[in-house]
Formats: C-alpha cells, sequence, structure tokens
C-alpha cells in the first residue's frame, strides 16, 4: 500500500475541522446556510493555513446531494469526486504554470457551458496573483458578471500583486498564520491518533519551525519521523532540522545572564561546527527573550515553554526584571537584519551575541552615572534575587541645604511669592538663595554672599521682572543687585571637592577621562 503524507491523510473534510481559521468558517458557514454566496472569491494567507482546503470545502457545500450546505455530507458522488480530486465540474488551476491569455480563454470558453453533473462550476486558481496582466484583463469581464452556474475561487501569497480591479469584484477572506499552540495540540492529536510518540518539547520545535503554517508542521514532522524511526524526540528534530535544543538554548543563556562573553562565543561555535545554522540559534534566542520579558511583566504569561524549562525562564525574568530585558529583546532584533544578509552567519551571531553578553557592564555604567555603587554581577551572586541594576551599596542622598533664615520683615518671601505668581519660577529660586532682601534708601537691595558669576548674571538680566514682581509684592521696584562670583580660592576649594568625590573617581576609572573645568550651577 502507498504512503500518504501525514498532510494529505490528515487535510480537513469539513469547515469545523480548519485550524485556526474561525473568522472564515464563520464567513462561509453564514453564506451558505443564508445562500448568499459570491460569485468570485480571493482566499489569501501564508503557504499551508488551509486556503485550497478552503476552496474544497466550498465547492463540496454547493455541490453536496444536500446542498447548497454549510455542512457536505462527505460521502454522496460529488462529494467523494471532489476529495479526490476528480469531479468534472471542479477544476483546480495551477495559475503558476497556467499563467497566459492564452489558457484563459480556454477558461472562459469552459465557464460558458453548463455543470455536466452538479450544480455549479467552481474553479480554483492556485498562486492566481501570477496570472499575467493581460490574462487578468481578460478574466475581469467573467469575474464580474460570470454565468450564474460559475463560482471563481482565486487562493494565494501574495494579494498585493493584484491588480485592484480583479481585487474589487472577489469577495476577500484573509487566512492568518495559525499560532503556536494550536499547531502544538493538532501535532500532539495526529501522533496520538497514529500511535507513535512525539514528545512535548519535540512538537514545539517542529510548530516554531512551520512558522505559522500547518502544512509545513506536518511535513517537517514526516522528515523527523523517517529519521528517527520510532518515538520523536528533541534530539531527533534537532538533528534533522538543524535547530538548537531548549538546553542549548537555555545554556546560551545562561551565559549571556552572566556577561560570560567566552562561553556564548564557544557555544555559538559548537553549534556551526555541529552543522546546525547560527541564524536558527539566534531566533531562538529572540523567542526566549520574547518569553521572558512576557514572564517579567506577567508570571502568568502564556509561552512556548513548559515544565521545569518554565521555571527556569520565570525565576530568570524576576531576577532581571522588565526594562533590562526590554533593552536586551530591543538589540538583539535590531541586529537581525545583519544576520539574515549575513553570508556566513557564524561570526556575525557570534559577535551580535557577544554584544548581547555586555550588557552588566552597560547596568553598572548607568549606575556609576546615577551615583550608584554597583556589585558587578557573578554567576555564583546572581542566584539571590535582586535585579542587576539595583545598588543595595549605593550611598545616601546628600542633604538638603539648610533653607535660609526668613527676615522679620518678609521681604524676601513676598518677592518670590510674587516671582512665582508671574511665573517666574526660575528667577524665584535664585532670589530664594539670596542672604538678605532689603529696602535701602527707596530701593529694594538683593545681597548674595558667594554664587556662581551665571546666577548673577542671570538675575541681572532678569532686573525688569523683579522690578515688576516687587511692585505688585508692595516693595520698591527699584531693584539693585550686590553680590560676587566665587573667588579664586573657593573655586579651587571647589574643585579639590568634585575630584574627591568617589562617584566621580569611579566613572573617570570606567571612561579613562580627567576633568577639564568645573562650574557651580543652580
Amino acid at each position: 500500500m502507498t504512503y500518504q503524507v501525514l498532510a494529505r491523510r490528515w487535510r480537513p473534510q469539513r469547515f469545523e475541522d480548519l485550524v485556526g481559521q474561525e473568522v472564515v468558517v464563520r464567513t462561509l458557514h453564514n453564506a451558505l446556510a443564508s445562500r448568499q454566496v459570491a460569485h468570485a472569491y480571493l482566499f489569501s494567507g501564508l503557504r499551508g493555513v488551509g486556503k485550497t482546503t478552503a476552496a474544497r470545502l466550498l465547492a463540496k457545500a454547493l455541490n453536496c446531494e444536500k446542498g447548497p450546505t454549510p455542512e457536505p455530507c462527505g460521502v454522496c458522488v460529488s462529494c467523494e469526486e471532489i476529495t479526490a480530486g476528480r469531479s468534472p465540474d471542479v477544476q483546480e488551476i495551477d495559475a503558476a504554470s497556467n499563467r497566459g491569455i492564452d489558457e484563459v480563454r480556454r477558461l472562459i470558453e469552459v465557464a460558458r457551458v453548463l455543470p455536466l453533473r452538479d450544480r455549479y462550476r467552481v474553479f480554483i486558481l492556485d498562486e492566481a496573483h501570477q496570472i499575467t496582466d493581460y490574462a487578468f484583463n481578460a478574466l475581469l469581464k467573467l469575474i464580474e458578471e460570470p454565468p450564474a452556474h460559475v463560482v471563481f475561487i482565486l487562493a494565494s501569497t501574495a494579494r498585493h500583486k493584484f491588480p485592484a480591479t480583479i481585487l474589487s469584484r472577489c469577495q476577500q477572506l484573509d487566512f492568518r498564520p495559525i499560532p503556536l499552540e494550536l499547531i502544538v495540540s493538532r501535532l500532539s492529536s495526529i501522533a496520538a491518533t497514529d500511535g507513535f510518540v512525539l514528545d512535548p518539547e519535540a512538537a514545539q520545535l517542529v510548530a516554531r519551525a512551520a512558522e505559522g503554517s500547518l502544512r509545513d508542521a506536518l511535513s517537517l514532522l514526516d522528515r523527523v519521523r523517517a529519521f528517527a524511526d520510532g518515538a520523536v524526540t528533541q534530539q531527533a528534530i534537532s538533528e534533522v532540522l538543524g535547530l538548537p535544543s531548549t538546553e542549548v538554548l537555555l545554556s546560551l543563556w545562561a551565559g549571556l545572564e552572566t556577561g560570560d562573553i567566552a562561553r556564548v562565543l564557544t557555544m555559538v561555535r559548537e553549534e556551526e561546527s555541529a552543522g546546525r545554522d547560527p541564524r536558527a540559534l539566534y531566533e531562538r534566542l529572540i523567542e526566549l527573550l520574547q518569553a521572558l520579558l512576557l514572564l517579567a511583566c506577567d508570571p502568568q504569561a502564556p509561552v512556548p515553554f513548559a515544565g521545569t524549562h518554565r521555571e527556569t525562564i520565570a525565576a530568570s525574568a524576576a531576577r532581571l526584571g522588565a526594562p533590562v530585558l526590554l533593552r536586551l529583546a530591543g538589540l538583539a532584533i535590531e541586529q537581525r537584519s545583519l544576520v539574515a544578509s549575513a553570508d556566513r552567519p557564524g561570526p556575525v551571531v557570534a559577535v551580535a551575541v557577544g554584544r548581547l553578553a555586555l550588557w552588566p557592564r552597560l547596568v553598572r555604567v548607568e549606575a556609576l552615572l546615577a551615583g550608584e555603587a554597583p556589585t558587578p554581577p557573578s554567576p555564583a551572586g546572581r542566584s539571590g534575587a535582586a535585579p542587576p541594576a539595583a545598588s543595595p551599596a549605593a550611598p545616601p542622598p546628600a542633604a538638603p541645604p539648610a533653607p535660609v533664615t526668613p527676615l522679620a520683615t518678609g521681604a524676601k518671601e513676598r518677592l518670590v511669592e510674587a516671582l512665582a505668581a508671574m511665573d517666574q519660577h526660575a528667577l524665584a529660586a535664585r532670589v530664594g538663595m539670596a542672604t538678605e532682601v532689603a529696602s535701602e534708601g527707596g530701593e529694594l537691595v538683593i545681597r548674595f554672599a558667594s554664587v556662581p558669576p551665571a546666577t548673577v548674571q542671570s538675575l541681572r538680566d532678569g532686573i525688569e521682572h523683579l522690578a515688576g514682581a516687587a511692585s505688585r509684592a508692595g516693595l520698591p521696584s527699584q531693584v539693585r543687585l550686590e553680590g560676587m562670583g566665587a573667588s579664586g580660592a573657593e573655586a579651587q576649594g571647589l574643585r579639590a571637592k568634585v575630584e574627591a568625590d568617589e562617584a566621580v573617581k569611579r566613572v573617570l576609572g570606567v571612561f579613562g577621562g580627567r576633568i577639564e573645568r568645573v562650574e557651580e550651577q543652580t
């Protein structure tokens, strides 16, 4: 007996069997139930998601002895012949090889003839976007006003290549990529029915490799079954498809988490030496980062990892936190185009992964710039719990400067309040630094003991605002500023203070810089 591949043997025979296409199924079901069937359909979507299968099911529903019906019987002569592909009134045409105007003219001639036996002549044009422009023009009138006994179903993976005139005359149904969970469930169900062992991790690997196509997943499963000759395991999937196992992926992540550049580069080289595509390793790493980010935000989020693997990933996500993982995932995605376009992916993947492993250093630099004193992460010290950006050794914040003692007259407070009411908050803050605000000889004198020249200059530039605020506060509107910048000795003392600061020393140690100039700003 000839072996029939899984993709053909498990082709859906009812609308309800279509996996992951609930919107399409409901649309066709309601159209058939209400007898509002369109004369032309365009089924578009990824390969292997059920476009041609749905077209055959629609042909069955239209020509079934009990039809038109949303639930064809599957046992009448018409249903059986459509299933077997030999119905005289349902023609499947490969538009990739029958794309010219001559072929379309012959199709038009056939369409004019009444069905030999069934209600409708159904034309299923697979990969219809490959029809030439001249052929589309010839077909246009027939699709717009076909005979009452004709239904066209155009299936395509590239809807954007159709002329707008064709799109406007077809009822368009979009077939979505099938979610990974549904593919895994379908593969497991088929394995249980066919009586062979399929490990859960192996089903996950196959589903991810199929990228939303159930037909591709079944074809890959056929390949692995032929290789494994028994139970389909994760190891067999890795050998046949060249995909890294989950254990390899988690080992790579362990090196990245601790910033062990040598370890991750060695793993990339070993994967390449084993004959596996480094690009596949990098794609799986991006999937893992996405799962980590989801678990960092929601520990109950669904991710394509189960059992102890999920527990390990969830613990790692809790240690690092969402901000760090978001940056890592963003960096990995930014480098994806470089990896995809590389002639030799091994070195490019090694560099990309090595860059990701530098993240602990970046976190430490950011902590230094924030005035913290982080402890470098290490494999032994990271099993504990705090995210790497946390800094238990950070010095306490400096105490705020002591407030200036208010004057008995309250002139300074009244002037500050008037400036704030005028939205001159910067001037108000500078006046608050004054040692004295007093009325002397019909003038308002604002005195400063020692402030930077820039502060005094900004006050002088705003003298008109000061006069207006003084008048508003019931003070003399003639304003005089008294004070000076820091003396040479004070400037030297300020520089010495900055140079002695531990945070400044750490930053200079990291970047290898030097202090050029010290200014006090407010």
